[in-house]
């Protein structure tokens, strides 16, 4: 995927005839790289002004970004639009990421034009971002098939990002062809992707269940760093499903869920302080999780805490002495506390 516009390497790819032109883009360059940003853009006016559309995008990001001075992005557009009249796809991105936000002297409805001619040069960027306008109604009518059909298109360019997508779009209609791409997705290592073809492969009535597979795909997504993928592979290892038990492996994964801040990790790993399984009994530290794992269900509007974490909870304050509960009840309200001053 072309990232030009989204970290500046504005390498000279046009085949320039005149050296003088060539060598100010150059001085341009390594002025910009070297943080002097009035000198590249001086130089690159030049060379833009001699023809160059990398150095008329060059321009056009300075002046946008307001790196040499205050942000002028009407004055950006311009320098855009010449770059793009002259085939820049950098320069059609960086119109259509303006028409989005309506900025520059652009309209919201531009940016369909422009993300279309980049998209049909190769930009899978703006392949991208054409889904996500058909998917959000922003600047078009929502439309899913066109969705589909960009994410479609990036999908075979082997963009990761838009395999996962393909496949969220297709898993309640088409689920085999769902899975076929999120598979696609997490062999190129998209911890998501790996996530939710686990998923699919233990609870989805279209997908023969395969215990073997959920497995090792929720370890790929789990060491990835996935909370949500840690807590379920936790939960087979210490199950031992499709893969061999190992209770301290598990509590392991839990733990790392938990400090996530995945509530069923939270709530596995209290469940395990408290059984002693895995990791040493510390009823105070079960307690604690399990007022954490509320207030992350809590966080995300979810009122209703399931029987099986009540019952816990409730078996814990029958029995653990009044002062290891405060204290875990202390340490929950510091930890709220600061989450809520970030």
């Amino acid at each position: 995927m072309c990232t030009a516009l989204t970290g500046p390497q504005l390498a000279a790819q046009a085949q320039i005839q005149a050296p003088v032109l060539l060598s100010g883009f150059e001085k341009a360059q390594r002025a910009f790289e070297a943080g002097d940003y009035k000198t590249a853009l001086a130089e690159a006016r030049l060379a833009a002004l001699g023809g160059n559309t990398d150095a008329a995008v060059m321009v056009g990001y300075i002046l946008a970004h307001g790196l040499s001075g205050p942000a002028d992005k009407v004055e950006a557009a311009s320098w855009y639009r010449q770059a793009a009249k002259r085939g820049n796809t950098d320069a059609m991105v960086a119109l259509g990421r303006l028409a989005l936000v309506e900025e520059g002297g652009l309209k919201l409805a531009e940016a369909r034009d422009w993300f279309e001619q980049a998209a049909k040069a190769g930009r899978t960027d703006a392949m991208l971002a054409l889904a996500e306008m058909y998917r959000l109604g922003k600047g078009v009518r929502a439309d899913r098939e066109k969705q589909e059909h960009w994410l479609r298109m990036a999908a075979n360019a082997g963009v990761v990002e838009a395999e996962r997508r393909l496949g969220d779009v297709l898993v309640g209609s088409k689920p085999k062809r769902a899975l076929s791409w999120y598979e696609k997705a997490a062999a190129q290592g998209d911890p998501e992707a790996a996530y939710r073809a686990a998923l699919m492969y233990v609870d989805n009535l279209e997908i023969k269940p395969n215990s073997l597979k959920a497995a090792l795909l929720l370890k790929q997504a789990a060491e990835a760093g996935l909370p949500a993928a840690q807590a379920d592979y936790g939960l087979i290892v210490y199950q031992g499903n499709g893969v061999n038990r190992d209770i301290r492996a598990a509590a392991q994964w839990f733990k790392k869920a938990a400090e996530g801040g995945d509530p069923e990790g939270q709530f596995l790993y209290a469940f395990t302080l408290a059984k002693g399984e895995g990791v040493p009994r510390s009823y105070e530290e079960a307690y604690y999780w399990l007022l954490v794992s509320e207030q992350t269900l809590q966080a995300a509007g979810i009122r209703d805490y399931d029987r099986t974490k009540m019952e816990l909870k409730k078996r814990l304050e029958d029995n653990v002495a009044p002062e290891i509960l405060e204290r875990a009840r202390e340490r929950a309200r510091q930890r709220s506390r600061a989450r809520a001053t970030r």
